[in-house]
C-alpha cells in the first residue's frame, strides 16, 4: 500500500508534533553530571521510553511517570536522585513544545485523512499545547496517561486502514500501515518493509505523501 491508500491517520503526538526529547535529556543532566562517562543523548532517550514503557499502572498521571523513569534511571546509572528532584524533573518537562511544522501539517493531513491525535497528556495539559493546532474534538485523544495513550495506540493499530505515524517502534501486533519519524534520533536504521516509512520530519512525510498524489494523477 501507498501513503495514500489509508483512509485513517492515527498520530502518536510525543516525537512526532511536539518536542519533549530535548527536555527529557537537559532535566536528566543533574544525573548525567554525576557519571564518569555519560551516555550519548540517544542512549539516554532509549533508556528513559524503556523505563516508561516498564510502567503499567493506567490510572498513573504523566507527572507521577516522569517521577518514577527519573528515579528507575537514577538506581540504573547508580547515582544519587530522590523523588524530590523526580518532581522537579516532572515539572520541567511538561507538556514539551510544538515542532515548527505541527500546525501546518495538521492542516494538511486532514484534507487526505481522518485524523486521531494520541496524547499521554490529560486534557488540560493537551488544550495549552493545542491552542496552535487546531484540532477538533473528535479529531483528539487526550490519555492521562502512558500506559493508556499506549494501550489507545496498540488498539487503533489493528486496524489495517490506519496509517500509525510515530516516533516509536510499532506495537507487535500492529496491522496497520507506519511511517517512523525520527527527529530526535536520525541515525536509527532504515526500515524497510512493505508498509513500513521513515522520514525525518513530518515535512518530509507531507512531501513524500504530495509525491505520491503526483504518481497517482499522473
Amino acid at each position: 500500500m501507498q501513503l495514500t491508500d489509508y483512509p485513517r491517520l492515527c498520530i502518536a503526538a510525543h516525537g512526532v508534533l511536539m518536542d519533549r526529547d530535548s527536555r527529557i535529556v537537559e532535566g536528566l543532566s543533574p544525573l548525567l553530571a554525576q557519571m564518569r562517562e555519560p551516555p550519548a543523548p540517544e542512549t539516554v532517550l532509549t533508556e528513559y521510553f524503556h523505563a516508561l514503557h516498564a510502567l503499567t499502572d493506567a490510572d498513573m498521571n504523566t507527572v507521577s511517570a516522569h517521577c518514577i523513569a527519573y528515579c528507575a534511571l537514577a538506581d540504573r546509572w547508580e547515582v544519587e536522585g530522590d523523588w524530590q528532584a523526580g518532581i522537579a524533573f516532572a515539572g520541567t518537562v511538561d507538556a514539551g513544545t510544538l515542532y515548527e511544522d505541527a500546525p501546518g501539517a495538521i492542516h494538511y493531513l486532514r484534507k487526505f485523512y481522518r485524523l486521531t491525535v494520541v496524547s499521554s497528556l490529560n486534557e488540560r495539559e493537551f488544550a495549552a499545547l493545542d491552542a496552535r493546532i487546531g484540532l477538533a474534538t473528535h479529531e483528539q485523544q487526550a490519555c492521562g496517561s502512558f500506559v493508556a495513550s499506549r494501550a489507545a495506540i496498540h488498539d487503533i493499530a489493528r486496524d489495517p486502514e490506519v496509517l500509525l505515524l510515530s516516533a516509536g517502534s510499532p506495537p507487535v501486533s500492529c496491522r496497520a500501515g507506519y511511517c517512523r519519524i525520527v527527529r530526535s534520533m536520525p541515525a536509527r536504521s532504515p526500515l524497510k518493509t512493505e508498509t513500513a516509512w521513515q522520514f525525518a520530519s513530518l515535512s518530509d512525510f507531507i512531501g513524500a505523501h504530495q509525491l505520491a498524489l503526483r504518481r497517482e494523477i499522473l
